[in-house]
């Protein structure tokens, strides 16, 4: 069966009340499309766990939809490189291993890298002030817990707004389609390390992203690349720990 951390989705709990809190059934665009969100959304945010099995009878009957929908809808998923599959027996949500991480970065790099010299020049002084307010939330949040591993949400919607700005700064469809492909990965990846990071490894990442802003704030596209790449890098490498630390548990 379809599982979430907990275990099964019962019957009453369909797949689609999970991904969408209003509980609507697919009804608009084609089926396969609707399983595809619907999926990619539980496997983002890890709800669907790395080499978690995926039974396609229990999840078509779960949907009200025919074999070949969910099937289209996992192929399009292994093309996105989130699930896995074999000649025989079910598919598998991709487990996230070291170069996934590293390749994952380093195409960050690549692409925000460039996209923050853009928007050093173009963004404006409000939206930079929204990026600072959020970023403040998520500093509140973390003075007002325990300390202890946690899903830091202001933290985690500051994170991926300050980098959503910064990519949507660009104006190329084909860098879009990159990012998307990218974004595959590297979300999944930062829900997974960041849910169970500590309460001073937030503090630090909400320091870089605050030098980032800085810099933005300042129109200066040389040293905005600087601080986003140190970011990028430093975030790597606490990642790739955390991923060991995670198997580790595992084992």
């Amino acid at each position: 069966c379809i599982r979430d951390r907990d275990g099964c989705v019962s019957d009453n709990q369909r797949l689609s009340g999970i991904a969408n809190p209003n509980g609507e059934s697919i009804q608009r665009g084609p089926l396969r499309e609707q399983v595809r969100s619907q999926l990619r959304q539980l496997i983002l945010s890890n709800r669907l766990h790395p080499g978690q099995p995926i039974v396609i009878d229990r999840l078509a009957r779960e949907l009200g939809v025919s074999h070949t929908p969910v099937r289209e809808a996992l192929a399009m998923l292994q093309h996105d490189g989130l699930v896995r599959t074999r000649p025989y027996g079910n598919p598998w949500v991709a487990e996230i291993e070291p170069l996934d991480v590293r390749e994952a970065y380093e195409a960050r790099c690549v692409l925000e890298g460039w996209a923050v010299r853009r928007a050093a020049l173009i963004l404006s002084d409000a939206v930079l002030d929204k990026i600072g307010a959020a970023l403040e939330r998520a500093r509140q949040e973390v003075a007002q817990s325990d300390g202890s591993p946690s899903p830091y949400e202001a933290h985690l919607q500051a994170d991926i707004a300050l980098h959503s700005l910064i990519l949507d700064s660009v104006d190329n469809r084909l860098f879009e389609r990159l990012v998307r492909l990218v974004n595959n990965q590297s979300i999944r990846i930062r829900s997974l390390v960041e849910s169970i990071a500590p309460a001073d490894q937030v503090l630090l990442i909400i320091d870089e992203h605050s030098a980032i802003l800085q810099a933005l704030s300042t129109r200066d596209p040389d040293l905005s690349q600087e601080r986003l790449i140190v970011h990028l890098k430093g975030g790597m490498e606490r990642t790739l720990k955390a991923i060991e630390a995670l198997r580790i548990r595992g084992q």
